[in-house]
């Protein structure tokens, strides 16, 4: 029964290990997303820069 749950937890492990790569390539894809749709001035926000800074966990100006 032990061995069975080591394993299972190792299994969640690796999944958990794996899951935070792909959300840190995913970030990494967004700034870059957003550091290309910078605006030139405030107000002149794209949609794909907003959709960017609200993935990335910011406000956007609706």
């Amino acid at each position: 029964m032990g061995q069975v749950y080591m394993q299972l937890e190792m299994e969640r492990f690796i999944e958990l290990k794996r899951a935070e790569e792909e959300n840190k390539k995913l970030r990494e894809a967004l700034e870059e997303i957003m550091e290309a749709e910078e605006p030139i001035m405030e107000g002149w926000e794209t949609s794909v820069y907003e959709i960017a800074r609200k993935a990335l966990g910011g406000e956007a100006h609706e």
